[in-house]
Order: C-alpha cells, then structure tokens, then sequence
C-alpha cells in the first residue's frame, strides 16, 4: 500500500503569501524597473569606462591610477526624481604590494557625476612581481586587484 501525503490549501496559500515578499525584492518595483545597484567599486577605469575590464599590469616603480566609483548611500536605479544620491563618507585606501607590506594612500571623499574619485598610486621601485590590490577601509570593503611586474 502506498501513502500519499497530500498538501492541504492552507499551506499552499502561506508558502506563496510566504514568497512573495522575497520575489518582490528580487524585482526592483513596479512593472517596467529592475534593480541594478552597483555597490562601490575601485578599479582602473575612469569615469564612463568598462566596468569589469580586465585587471591592469603595472611595472614596479611605475605609477597606476584607482578610480572609486558609487560611493553613496542611496540607490536610484529607476530614475525617480526623488531618488537623489548621497554620497558616503571619506574612505582610506590602502596599498598591499606582493610581499604582503602595505601603505596607506590617504583619504577619498567621493564626489562628481558617478560619487568617485582617484588616486595615483606610485609603485615602489623595489616591488616583487605578483598580484597587489588596493582596499577601501568599508565594511565590507571593495577591492582591486593587479599585478605588478619587474621593471
């Protein structure tokens, strides 16, 4: 004999009640919007670059520029006029070279049409190839890889 275990109505109705709030915030809003956010990002790309270019490769003792991008507080990805950008306090950015040693590289306040900013790393002369990253002091931070090689 077989038992079948059959699912009464009302749990049907509280597993649909129960995901529609989390189908809903998946969407982004009414019908026609989609959320699209981009958390702060740093990277190698100016403003009105490639996002998720490849990594850049920089000579030890040469000079890289970082550029921060959205560092705000708000997201306006369905264009409503209400929806204004704010920007995010100052973040410290940090170099980590190859050989795990570090520097700091100051503080950023994000401004401009993409809340952003840059930096001119100069590289030490004496680095190790390898991958470096530089990290913003955010919780959790953004980070941007690259590789550094000899001179």
């Amino acid at each position: 004999m077989r038992l079948v275990r059959r699912v009464g109505p009302v749990v049907a109705v509280v597993s649909v009640l129960a995901l529609t709030p989390m189908l809903a915030a998946c969407t982004g809003g009414s019908a026609g919007e989609s959320s699209s956010c981009v958390a702060p990002y740093l990277d190698d790309q100016g403003p009105g670059g490639t996002y998720g270019g490849p990594a850049a490769t920089a000579s030890a003792g040469g000079a890289l520029t970082v550029y921060g991008h959205w560092y705000t507080a708000s997201c306006n990805d369905t264009n409503h006029g209400s929806d204004d950008h704010v920007p995010l306090p100052a973040v410290r950015l940090t170099l980590t070279l190859p050989d795990s040693s570090s520097q700091d590289l100051g503080a950023f306040t994000p401004s401009g049409g993409d809340l952003g900013f840059h930096v001119v790393v100069q590289l030490p002369r004496t680095s190790v190839p390898g991958t470096a990253s530089v990290t913003d002091d955010r919780e959790p931070p953004a980070v941007y890889r690259f590789t550094i090689t000899s001179p």
